[in-house]
């Protein structure tokens, strides 16, 4: 017997429930959004696939079956899930049945002992050299409204390693000029910080508020800081082809995104000798665990050093 459209029902006000709870917990919209598109796509999965009629009658047993399922299970471009999505969609699995038992509406949690796949750490790519980031920062034209807004991206994505989403979402009210900083507000985590710019970057944010953004953000209504040419709210790409579209002037051919700047704002730091802990709070990591993978130096670095100071290298000058 399968899944009676009822019984989907019912199982659909439950996510609405666990949904409402993850509001409750202040996580973030997107954090919301992904968990519960994850969680659909588990309850798809039950229906589909197995003759489970509600969230009780899942066991253990039965989330490894789904864990295995993922392994062949495929994106709209016939690609295989990466193990990143996999661990994403049985993460949201856990949080619901976790939540489940705590509100007692299961007996036990049979997702308790469920084991996600390891992901592969990868060293962040840096790609970006501190004379390439200045290359490409001093490329970018300033005589037009664009021009100084996109330069004013640029300065504060290397400056800060702000995400995407972040320098998207500052306020005119974040930039405060005399101290020469960036409130970032509901950050990832939904945690404010505060981040320095520095005199450089200040004054290029500074030049875009007097004498470009007037010209472009002809709504009073919009009070984000970087707007569209078209005085609109700015989505991802357009962050992201502020940095592209200077990129061939600047003669870098390299596929920098924002988060390169990032990995390059923090790497960079961490070379000229500051402290991991502040690279932390700049970036706004929970956790100095995250911030800790930025110490594992470039191939390039560790060669420098071995040549100075290994004995065998020593003696070669």
């Amino acid at each position: 017997m399968t899944m009676t459209s009822d019984q989907r029902m019912k199982i659909d006000l439950v996510i609405v429930r666990f949904i409402e709870a993850m509001q409750a917990w202040n996580w973030s919209p997107r954090t919301i959004t992904t968990y519960e598109q994850n969680a659909r796509y588990f309850v798809d999965w039950l229906q589909s696939e197995t003759e489970i009629e509600t969230l009780a009658e899942v066991t253990a047993q039965t989330l490894t079956s789904y864990q295995t399922a993922l392994l062949s299970m495929e994106k709209k471009n016939s690609e295989p899930l990466s193990v990143g999505t996999q661990r994403q969609r049985l993460t949201a699995v856990k949080s619901l049945f976790r939540h489940l038992a705590e509100e007692g509406k299961l007996l036990n949690n049979p997702a308790a002992s469920l084991v996600l796949p390891k992901m592969r750490q990868r060293l962040p790519q840096a790609l970006l050299t501190p004379k390439e980031a200045l290359r490409l920062l001093d490329s970018i034209k300033t005589d037009t409204p664009l021009g100084l807004r996109d330069r004013a991206i640029c300065e504060v994505l290397y400056a800060t390693g702000m995400r995407n989403a972040e320098i998207r979402a500052l306020s005119l009210g974040d930039f405060d000029a005399s101290g020469e900083t960036l409130t970032v507000v509901a950050g990832k985590g939904n945690k404010d910080r505060v981040v320095p710019l520095g005199p450089i970057a200040a004054a290029f944010v500074g030049d875009y508020i007097a004498k470009a953004r007037p010209k472009i953000a002809l709504d009073p209504a919009v009070t984000l800081l970087f707007v569209s040419k078209h005085g609109r709210p700015l989505d991802q790409h357009g962050v992201i082809n502020a940095i592209r579209r200077h990129l061939k002037r600047a003669g870098i051919d390299k596929p920098i995104r924002p988060h390169r700047l990032r990995h390059a704002c923090a790497t960079h730091m961490l070379s000229g000798g500051a402290d991991i802990r502040y690279i932390q709070q700049l970036l706004g990591h929970a956790s100095l665990q995250t911030t800790q993978i930025y110490t594992k130096v470039e191939i390039g670095d560790l060669k420098a050093v071995h040549r100075r100071f290994h004995p065998r290298e020593r003696g070669r000058r």
